[in-house]
C-alpha cells in the first residue's frame, strides 16, 4: 500500500507547522488556530467562487468516496458532507486538529503522512483535494512520492485538484519583501521550492496515468488590504496574523524583524495594492 518509509513521524516537524509555530498555538488556543483555519477556507472558496473546480457533480451525487489529504480542521469536508451528502469522505492530516464533535455520519478523519504511504488500496477514491501544502514536501518528494501517490489511490476516471499558493507577495513594500525573503529562504533550506506551485503542471503529466489527460488551471488573486474591499481586509488581517506567527519560529531569526508588525504590514498591504496568487490543477485520471 505504498510504505515508503518505517520510521515514526514526528508530526510537527513539517515545514508549514514549524514556520507557523502551529504546536504552541494548538496547544495554547486551539479555537484560535481553528479561527485561522476556518478564515483560509473561506476566502479561498469565496475567491475561485466555489469549494471545487473540478468536473465532479456526478460524482458528487453518489455512492462514491472522497478523499481530503492536508485536511486541517475539516472545514472543507463539514461543507462538502452538507452539500453533497450520498458520498463517504476521509479527511487525512499529520496533525490530530480534527473536530470533536457535530461532526457529519459520513466523515472520517485519520492522523497519517503521505510520505509514509496511504493505507488505502489501489484505485479506491473518486475524487482527491489537497489544499495548501505547497511547502511541507520537498521538491524531491513532490517529484518521486506525492503525485504517484496520489495517483495510485484514485479510480481510474477520477478527479485529483490541487489549490496551492506561490510564495511571493506581488506589489508588496519593504516589511513585506523582507518578510517573504526570509521565507523562501528558510524553505530553500529544506529542499523546499517556495514556487513549487508552477512546476505543478509538468509533475502531474509526467504521470503516466495522466499523461494523456488535460491539465486544467486557474489562478486568482488572494487581496491583501482594504483596497480590494471586504474581502481583501479578511485576506490582509489573515496574512498579517500569519506573518507575525512566522516571525515567532526559525524564519524570524532570518528576518530580523520585531513581530509587533501588525500596523506596519496592514498600511503596505494596503498603500501597494498587495497580494499573491493562488492556483488550482484539476485532472481526471485516464479511464
Amino acid at each position: 500500500m505504498g510504505n515508503h518509509s518505517s520510521k515514526t513521524t514526528n508530526y510537527y516537524t513539517c515545514n508549514y507547522h514549524v514556520m507557523f509555530s502551529s504546536q504552541k498555538l494548538i496547544t495554547k488556543n486551539k479555537m484560535d488556530f481553528d479561527e485561522r483555519e476556518h478564515l483560509g477556507h473561506v476566502i479561498i472558496r469565496e475567491i475561485f467562487e466555489k469549494n471545487f473546480s473540478s468536473n465532479v457533480h456526478d460524482i458528487l451525487n453518489r455512492d462514491t468516496k472522497i478523499l481530503d489529504i492536508g485536511c486541517g480542521s475539516g472545514f472543507w469536508l463539514t461543507e462538502m458532507a452538507a452539500d453533497f451528502p450520498k458520498p463517504s469522505y476521509i479527511g487525512v492530516d499529520m496533525l490530530p486538529v480534527f473536530p470533536t464533535s457535530t461532526v457529519p455520519s459520513n466523515i472520517t478523519f485519520k492522523q497519517l503522512n503521505l510520505l509514509e504511504g496511504l493505507p488505502f488500496e489501489d484505485n479506491t477514491f473518486d475524487f482527491i483535494h489537497m489544499q495548501f501544502l505547497a511547502c511541507d514536501f520537498t521538491e524531491l518528494q513532490w517529484e518521486t512520492i506525492v503525485y504517484k501517490e496520489l495517483a495510485r489511490v484514485l479510480k481510474p476516471g477520477g478527479w485529483l485538484e490541487i489549490c496551492d499558493p506561490e510564495f511571493e507577495f506581488y506589489n508588496s513594500g519593504p516589511t513585506a519583501k523582507q518578510i517573504n525573503s526570509a521565507v523562501c529562504t528558510y524553505l530553500r533550506s529544506r529542499n523546499v521550492n517556495p514556487l513549487i506551485v508552477q512546476r505543478h503542471r509538468s509533475l502531474i503529466e509526467s504521470i503516466p496515468s495522466f499523461s494523456s489527460s488535460i491539465v486544467y488551471h486557474e489562478k486568482r488573486h488572494f487581496p491583501l488590504g482594504p483596497y480590494a474591499n471586504k474581502l481583501g481586509i479578511l485576506g490582509g488581517f489573515l496574512t498579517v496574523k500569519c506573518c507575525k506567527d512566522i516571525l515567532l519560529g526559525p524564519v524570524g531569526k532570518i528576518a530580523k524583524i520585531n513581530t509587533d508588525i501588525n500596523d506596519i504590514l496592514t498600511r503596505e498591504f494596503d498603500s501597494h495594492n498587495t497580494y499573491f496568487l493562488v492556483h488550482r490543477f484539476y485532472v481526471q485520471k485516464k479511464k
